[in-house]
């Protein structure tokens, strides 16, 4: 049997499906179920989910399944994949797995593994479930693929696990920021915000009040030091309430300093050397007998 046709079974139970479950409800199931595929495919592709409108054509393919049967029970569905008609010409010559099945074990894999999913899918699955009932339970037997040693795996979707999904995605607060230093290389006066771009290369996006205006007028693409409260969102981006700012003073390059190279001849005269020095210059004018112990301790000797 082709391994596309196998059917799949969607089991709702719940306070609200004890005798079956109610037509505006199944509704609602379906529209909710089918919105967590279209959005899990938009994810996975990097496309923007929570599309308005009629549902773009790859969405329509990732959804596309019939419903071949309704069984007794609190509500069991069978549904398997809408295949493309063949044009009665030519017959396939691989069997492919369609991408409405592709999409469905992937999203139960997720699930199964309780790893981070995005927001749109899990509030989809939420509502998909509880559409027979806050303690509503969904229940998906799938086939597995032709070289598992299983024929179907059953994935349940409850609100602890839903509770978990939702935990994974979960990120840790960003660490507080109370001071930063860069140049301070755009702003902005309505409204005022500046940004400071570190020397690691993190760009950090401050607010700052009305009576800081005037001294960062004065500081616009100069090196600062900054003070308020900020977090790193981004390994390239920050934001921080500025709270005070400042320049940083680069020091000064005297007469001692020249960016051009100088002969040793005239360094040389310059510093009263007229003949080689030997080491005797270098030597220690009142060298004692503790000083030639002390050599002789670190040498060895």
């Amino acid at each position: 049997m082709n391994e596309s046709l196998k059917p799949i079974t969607l089991r709702l139970e719940g306070a609200r499906a004890k005798r079956g479950v109610a037509l505006s409800d199944f509704e609602n199931f379906i529209d909710s179920f089918l919105a967590a595929l279209r959005d899990f495919d938009r994810d996975q592709r990097g496309a923007p989910t929570k599309k308005s409108g009629h549902p773009e054509a790859r969405a329509a393919a990732v959804t596309s399944f019939r419903l071949v049967g309704f069984r007794e029970g609190s509500g069991i569905a069978t549904i398997e994949p809408e295949l493309a008609p063949q044009d009665g010409e030519t017959e396939a010559l691989v069997d492919t797995e369609p991408i409405q099945l592709t999409n469905l074990r992937s999203l139960l894999a997720r699930v199964e593994k309780e790893e981070n999913l995005p927001d749109s899918v899990t509030e989809a699955l939420e509502q998909a479930r509880r559409t027979v009932g806050d303690d509503g339970t969904l229940a998906v037997d799938v086939p597995c693929p032709p070289e598992s040693q299983e024929a179907s795996r059953r994935i349940v979707i409850d609100a602890a696990r839903i509770k978990r999904i939702r935990a994974a995605g979960k990120t840790p607060p960003s660490p507080v920021v109370s001071s930063i230093s860069g140049r301070l290389h755009q702003v902005d006066f309505e409204p005022d915000k500046l940004a400071i771009r570190a020397s690691d290369g993190v760009d950090w996006v401050c607010n700052f009040p009305n009576e800081l205006e005037h001294r960062v007028e004065t500081l616009v693409n100069r090196l600062v030091w900054a003070e308020g409260l900020g977090a790193l969102q981004s390994p390239r981006k920050g934001t921080m309430q500025l709270q005070e700012i400042k320049a940083i003073e680069q020091g000064i390059q005297t007469g001692l300093f020249s960016g051009e190279p100088i002969p040793d001849g005239e360094l040389a005269a310059a510093q009263g050397i007229s003949k080689p020095q030997g080491l005797d210059a270098v030597a220690a004018t009142d060298w004692s007998e503790a000083d030639d112990a002390y050599l002789a301790a670190l040498t060895g000797s």
